[in-house]
């Protein structure tokens, strides 16, 4: 079994230009690790094959600074040093349900800002490639949001 570490940051710079970074401190993920099983009991091709699992995580993004604007918020996995995540999540409604690969973002939300924060619960399922995760990895998932021009 293999442990992966699911994180949800604040503190760092986003990927495009207009991109800003989403305080999501607030957020919860329950259970602070994920286990990772086969998902199958005998290997094929001599290969490890995948291993998955999942977690939920309560989002809560604060967005007061955009209130009253249109913006559109993308959930981002920076890319893993040698191992290729697939992440896929389900959500109650407030946020899109989706999935990425490592290295990548997801559109969650576009539309109006109307509340001080967005929130909503996501089902998250880790898939990983059991031949190129050979230890522990943390998963630094966060949030940015692109506002419209005034």
């Amino acid at each position: 079994m293999l442990l992966l570490s699911v994180a949800l940051l604040t503190a760092a710079k986003g990927a495009g230009a207009q991109a800003i970074r989403v305080d999501d401190s607030q957020s919860q993920v329950l259970g602070s690790t994920l286990r990772l099983k086969w998902d199958q009991a005998a290997p094929r091709d001599g290969r490890a094959g995948t291993l998955s699992g999942s977690i939920t995580v309560l989002v809560r993004l604060d967005v007061r600074a955009w209130r009253g604007r249109n913006a559109r918020i993308y959930q981002t996995l920076p890319a893993q040093a040698g191992a290729d995540v697939l992440a896929h999540w389900t959500s109650q409604g407030v946020l899109l349900p989706g999935q990425m690969r490592s290295g990548e973002r997801a559109l969650v939300y576009a539309g109006p800002i109307t509340s001080d924060f967005l929130q909503d619960t996501f089902r998250l399922t880790i898939r990983a490639n059991g031949d190129t995760l050979e230890r522990a990895e943390r998963l630094d998932f966060g949030f940015e949001i692109e506002p419209e021009a005034m």
